[in-house]
């Protein structure tokens, strides 16, 4: 078990919309990345598949989505509404999505703005992975970072 914060089990649900799967390869890195550091209690799923119930017994929300006309999906969004519902008050958070170099604003400006304003804590900032082309690949190394940013992740919820 991961015992987080005085020895509180802290559940982390990890949120994500993928297109062509370039966005599930960083989440589930990100997933990785937080197991490797002794969160045990990590779950990856899509977007699509998520409801209020996941929301509700999750300690940390960590959302992502691909960039889509400098903003996030519509399935993204979708699920940050279902949070929302829940209350974000005593929740951490983090936000990450996928994009092209060239891009300067993503999806997860407002994914961030949406969990803030539903009173989520966010740990660390935003981050963002580089995506090839429009169906990918991923910028070679940017699965590590993702290992790299779900660790620093567990590394501010450990310090909360």
């Amino acid at each position: 078990m991961s015992a987080f914060n005085g020895g509180v089990l802290l559940r982390t649900l990890v949120v994500y919309d993928s297109s062509y799967g370039n966005t599930e390869k960083v989440a589930l890195a990100i997933c990785s990345g937080m197991k490797e550091v002794g969160l045990s209690e990590v779950e990856c799923k899509r977007a699509d598949a998520v409801g209020d119930e996941d929301f509700r017994k999750s300690d940390v929300w960590v959302i992502g989505t691909p960039t889509h006309i400098g903003g996030p999906t519509g399935d993204a969004k979708k699920a940050v509404k279902i949070a929302s519902k829940i209350g974000g008050a005593g929740k951490s958070g983090a936000v990450f999505d996928t994009r092209f170099a060239s891009v300067s604003k993503g999806g997860s400006q407002k994914i961030q703005e949406m969990m803030e304003k539903a009173g989520v804590k966010i740990v660390v900032p935003a981050e963002w992975f580089v995506v090839e082309g429009t169906k990918g690949p991923l910028v070679q190394g940017e699965e590590a970072r993702a290992v790299t940013f779900g660790r620093k992740v567990a590394g501010a919820i450990r310090q909360k």
